[in-house]
């Protein structure tokens, strides 16, 4: 809750109040009314959580599994969702195959290679039929050169073992691609938190981009309020704000403010995160007390334990000339530490009796503990 340093209690000397000294109270407290400082506009707004996450389809099939409907609680690193995959599965096996066919093909393709480097199927120099041979085939005209064949054949055998070898890397390249369709399948959750909302079931149809679930953090929740850019201009990152809940009140800090306001409402998005252990939940509707624009004041404060018991409208009693007097107020918003604004009813500089006991009104004397009337 914002620090207001209201000052506004100046506790006085311990009285009594009595008609006549057989009759006595419970000692209240006398305390001077002063101003109170000036209220901000209050907006309404909603609690979301910490951390959201919305689950789409990375790839296209029929939902299989969901972990369950909005409310339930899920652990980190859970599937929360999945999608059929026999047919990943079966297209897995084809690559699978596929692989092993390429397998086979670089071994026969190196082997092959190995035979040809290692066949020079040139003339034996030993051989001297060979180099007849030759030299009748010279002159027959055949100009072939071994040499040259022998290379060309080479090459054609490393060749085919090198395509074999690119065929080998691209069926496992489309092993891992379909593995990661086959994890995409699956959505997990990435910490610990709840379903907010399911949007598929089992059996349904989906396709790339639709949105499956939306994950909401268990950590402490945010506030998301939808400031009016006329209000905006002293909201600072960091700047601390009253939300209020439930007849609560809490300081949240300011985490994000939106660069540029929306066309259609004119306002500005504004979070807030809010502190450990509040219990305000993600959906919970509070208030949210912005900074005054001006510092001039609203009204007087006085603490609530002032206002008379019993009354069906805000009353006090107040030290007029040591003689009570019943004043009946109008009443503003709460400002937090027991304090409560005073419209209209005081002035500032008035005293009034805290703690009055119930029953009484206008009229009593006031007279201290000793005897003496105050």
């Amino acid at each position: 809750m914002t620090s207001r340093s209201f000052t506004v209690i100046r506790w006085l000397p311990m009285l009594a109040l009595g008609l006549v000294p057989t009759l006595a109270f419970a000692a209240p407290t006398l305390i001077e009314v002063h101003q109170a400082p000036a209220l901000g506009p209050v907006l309404g707004a909603r609690a979301i959580p910490g951390q959201v996450v919305v689950l789409r389809a990375q790839t296209g099939g029929r939902v299989q599994y969901v972990a369950g409907p909005a409310g339930t609680p899920v652990r980190g690193d859970e599937v929360v969702v999945a999608l059929d995959t026999a047919g990943l599965l079966a297209q897995r096996a084809q690559a699978e195959a596929a692989y092993a066919a390429a397998q086979v093909a670089v071994d026969n393709g190196y082997s092959q290679y190995q035979v040809q480097l290692y066949n020079y199927g040139g003339a034996n120099p030993w051989n001297p039929f060979a180099w007849f041979g030759q030299a009748f085939a010279a002159m027959m005209g055949n100009q072939q050169n071994p040499w040259a064949n022998y290379l060309a054949a080479l090459d054609n055998r490393r060749a085919a073992a090198l395509q074999a070898q690119a065929q080998l890397q691209s069926a496992a390249y489309r092993i891992r691609e379909i593995d990661a369709e086959i994890r995409n399948a699956y959505g997990v959750s990435p910490f610990y938190g709840v379903i907010l909302q399911k949007d598929v079931n089992p059996g349904d149809v989906v396709q790339p981009g639709q949105s499956l679930l939306v994950l909401g953090g268990a950590g402490p929740a945010q506030v998301l309020v939808q400031v009016p850019t006329s209000m905006s201009a002293g909201l600072r990152l960091g700047e601390a704000l009253e939300v209020a809940s439930n007849g609560r009140s809490v300081d949240a800090r300011v985490i994000q403010i939106a660069p540029q306001a929306d066309a259609q409402t004119h306002t500005i998005a504004v979070k807030l995160a809010l502190p450990p252990d509040t219990g305000i939940r993600a959906g919970d509707y509070v208030t949210v007390h912005l900074p005054a624009a001006r510092s001039t004041s609203l009204g007087v404060a006085i603490p609530k334990s002032a206002l008379l018991p019993g009354r069906s409208l805000p009353s006090v009693l107040v030290d007029v000339r040591g003689v009570t007097q019943l004043r009946v107020l109008r009443l503003g918003e709460p400002l937090g530490n027991g304090m409560v604004q005073v419209l209209s009813g005081l002035r500032p500089g008035e005293i009034v009796v805290n703690d009055p006991p119930a029953g009484i009104g206008s009229g009593y004397r006031l007279r201290t503990a000793s005897g003496a009337d105050a």
